[in-house]
């Protein structure tokens, strides 16, 4: 996985995951992300774009779903995702703010990451979006925590729904159960996945916040290099967890992370 990550690099610029060679120190303490957790608008913002972009996968999928059992049951998945999205653009528009706006500045990130991590197949589509959006609803739901407590209940409620990730895990067994030859095309996919949802994780924290430097502190590209590698050395702990937690999600699927 990590040799793939590294062939990123030209691509990603400073969101890269630095060299385990290059961290100066290994940071096994716990994250508390309170500190860290974005503005609500751009919180929200980011999210409600990831949501969005969810439901629009799975109602894409809907066409491709190889009976008509897995096509209603994923009607009904997406319905719920929709409601996720709908719950947090609702608590944007509690703030004053407008939806697209907020969502606009996080378009090109997000559209490029999903971009990225197009499958084949529909196999592949549903196993995507029950890695990533898994991975990145706990994310989100840790992250929610410099949220105000209204706010972070809403969030943590919309993200709790596990509709989608039931139906995954039963078509992706049912799936390999009828043709063996997806277990190790799904298991390889499913690895590669969790290079990019890392860089996407990477992307929802500002780098010199983490560091505690001054966002308008004119830095050197040497001392830029450094922020980044501090920035990762902060958020270290989370990254360890995340991929534990995707581990058990390919376990819990029969496939080897």
């Amino acid at each position: 996985m990590f040799e793939w990550l590294r062939s990123l690099r030209k691509k990603v610029g400073k969101l890269v995951l630095p060299d385990r060679e290059e961290r100066s120190a290994r940071n096994k303490n716990k994250i508390n992300l309170k500190p860290y957790t974005p503005e609500p608008k751009a919180y929200l913002g980011q999210l409600a774009y990831l949501l969005l972009s969810n439901f629009e996968i799975l109602t894409n999928e809907l066409k491709y779903a190889p009976t008509t059992q897995y096509k209603a049951e994923l009607s009904e998945a997406a319905a719920k995702s929709f409601e996720k999205y709908r719950t947090v653009s609702k608590k944007l528009s509690g703030l004053g703010v407008d939806v697209t706006d907020s969502m606009d500045p996080f378009t090109e990130r997000i559209d490029t990451f999903h971009s990225r991590t197009s499958g084949v197949d529909w196999y592949e589509a549903i196993i995507k979006v029950y890695l990533v959006s898994g991975l990145l609803d706990d994310f989100y739901k840790r992250l929610a925590v410099g949220l105000n407590s209204e706010l972070r209940d809403s969030v943590e409620k919309a993200l709790s729904d596990k509709t989608f990730e039931k139906f995954a895990q039963k078509v992706i067994t049912e799936g390999k159960a009828m043709n063996p030859e997806l277990d190790s095309r799904l298991a390889l996919w499913g690895r590669r996945l969790m290079g990019d949802v890392l860089l996407e994780v990477r992307a929802a924290f500002d780098n010199r916040k983490l560091a505690g430097i001054d966002k308008s502190a004119s830095l050197s590209a040497e001392q830029e290099r450094k922020v980044n590698l501090e920035s990762y050395s902060k958020i270290e702990p989370l990254i360890s967890e995340m991929i534990a937690a995707h581990s058990l999600r390919m376990d819990s699927i029969g496939l080897a992370a």
